[in-house]
């Protein structure tokens, strides 16, 4: 764990290594763990303003073992970014992917997949830079490629990843304009040619993207230009998430051990997960990022302080209490039923009549005198989080609609007729069942139908469960990473922002506990046999 730009991700490609090495593993399998970084990387990372290659997803890698040896791995990804996919800020970058590809295709290339000059395209964002960058990101491309063939990727699917990759950008540049005739809309002849791009079927995906009814409770009504626009963005979001999540499955295939079921295999599993968040504009990306980092150092007291210190108590040892940073209220304000922040915004993603100044209005009057929580001030949006590693302010609009995670349901349709093989079983592999599914860590997740609106509600919650759950249920070593700077520079150590990292983390507190205590603690049976 640590901020983003500590060095999380590049520490566990060392820590893979490094135990690769210790156990004289599998070389082949070893090889291939560490080859598919490239392509996880060049899918789920993105330039922000702290971190050139930011990780927007989380990974948990558990690697297998049998006689010590590693046997095989697999991969789970948490919380892709795909909003990022549409929607990057100022000084920020989409998905390296993208860059690659521009810079990697032959000039026939890019025209059997209708690629145009880079600056046209709306979701692309950030210049292109020199020529140095370009040669590097070619380079890029090339380790892309290599990573695809050696994962299994056939030709054909490569070429249909790049197809939908290149669908997505011109899926973007289509606008919409009001008919002549009151109330309905129609995609704007200007941007008819890139509508052609980014399907085969044109008058399909035309009727879909302008047919989206307005409010669930009066489906026949045409949408707004807004949320034809917004039904735009879904159908981008869903097609990139859906090929990420399809490369993480061919990754599992490829790491999957091949031993006798019957054989019970031991396991070290290594969380590698986006770090604390604060930017000039903050959304409901970083709140569930954030959200994440509390929960994790939440975990991280209750084994270093609560446990250790309980077990001293228990033994009877001499021992003075050490206090610590306890985060429970800053959890409780975020995750309390019914009244907390994400139960609040669940609440509201449930009315079609509600805003993102609704669900504003409704958290200043719940949360009002709670240390933790402040109101935004001068009329502006928002509101702000005292998290155990510093106060946020968060923008919020957009919160309903990315809770609400709506995707039009003629979607579905679109997608099971599409022309591109792999949109297919994409589709219908990841599809939800329309009811009331109860996850195996007790959330009550609400999958509903709202007359024609398919409403995921707090994916965010489920998938930060689900790993919390695993968390809880491992010996967990923890890995701080601190770092050095803001500015990104090698070789500079700023004092200050390194002690604010030590202070927040704990692990002043941590380094008492550590000396004054009992940091290893053999079994009765190792100490004897020692």
């Amino acid at each position: 764990s640590g901020e983003s730009g500590a060095g999380k991700t590049e520490s566990t490609k060392l820590l893979l290594q490094h135990i690769m090495n210790l156990c004289k593993g599998n070389s082949q399998l070893e090889q291939r763990i560490l080859q598919v970084n490239p392509l996880l990387e060049a899918f789920g990372n993105a330039q922000t303003v702290m971190n050139d290659n930011s990780s927007r997803f989380g990974k948990y890698i558990q690697l297998r073992f049998q006689n010590n040896t590693v046997q095989g791995a697999k991969l789970s990804e948490y919380l892709l970014e795909k909003s990022r996919v549409v929607q990057q800020d100022t000084g920020e970058r989409n998905f390296h992917i993208f860059y690659y590809m521009f810079a990697g295709l032959s000039s026939e290339q890019k025209e059997i997949y209708g690629l145009l000059d880079p600056s046209l395209y709306r979701y692309i964002s950030g210049e292109f830079g020199t020529q140095e960058v370009a040669e590097h990101w070619k380079h890029k491309y090339q380790e892309v490629c290599n990573a695809l063939d050696m994962v299994g990727f056939q030709e054909q699917e490569q070429v249909d990843m790049q197809a939908i990759l290149a669908g997505v950008l011109s899926l973007g540049n289509v606008t919409f304009e009001p008919e002549e005739s009151y109330g309905s809309v129609k995609v704007s002849e200007a941007s008819r040619g890139w509508l052609k791009a980014a399907a085969v079927k044109v008058d399909v995906l035309s009727r879909l993207l302008c047919s989206v009814p307005c409010s669930p409770v009066s489906p026949s009504v045409s949408c707004s230009c807004s949320l034809c626009a917004d039904a735009r963005d879904s159908i981008a979001k869903v097609a990139y998430g859906r090929v990420f999540g399809w490369i993480v499955c061919k990754i599992n295939e490829l790491l999957a051990e091949n031993v006798d079921p019957e054989v019970e295999l031991r396991e070290i599993g290594i969380l590698d997960i986006f770090g604390f968040e604060n930017f000039a504009v903050n959304r409901f990306e970083q709140l569930c990022i954030n959200l994440a980092n509390e929960q994790l150092q939440h975990f991280f007291n209750h084994h270093i302080f609560q446990l250790e210190q309980a077990a001293y108590k228990e033994e009877g040892l001499p021992w003075e209490t050490i206090t610590f940073n306890n985060n429970e209220r800053i959890l409780n304000l975020l995750l309390a039923k019914p009244f907390g922040v994400l139960s609040l915004l669940d609440e509201q993603s449930a009315f079609p009549q509600a805003t993102d100044k609704t669900f504003v209005d409704k958290l200043n009057s719940s949360f009002k005198g709670n240390l933790h929580f402040q109101p935004a001030r001068g009329g502006v949006l928002g509101f702000s989080i005292v998290h155990y590693a510093g106060k946020v302010q968060y923008a919020a609009r957009g919160f309903l609609e990315k809770n609400r995670d709506t995707l039009p349901a003629n979607v579905r349709g679109l997608f099971i007729s599409s022309v591109t093989p792999l949109l297919i079983p994409l589709h219908i592999h990841h599809e939800p069942r329309p009811t009331l599914a109860r996850v195996k860590c007790g959330r009550e997740v609400s999958l509903l139908w709202l007359d024609g609106l398919l409403i995921f509600l707090c994916p965010c919650q489920h998938s930060l469960m689900v790993l919390m759950e695993r968390m809880y249920s491992a010996n967990p070593h923890f890995v701080r990473c601190i770092k050095p700077n803001s500015q990104k520079e090698p070789g500079v150590l700023d004092n200050q922002v390194v002690l604010l990292q030590l202070r927040y983390n704990g692990l002043l507190e941590t380094i008492r506990i550590r000396r004054d205590g009992f940091s290893w603690r053999p079994s009765f049976e190792e100490f004897a046999e020692r």
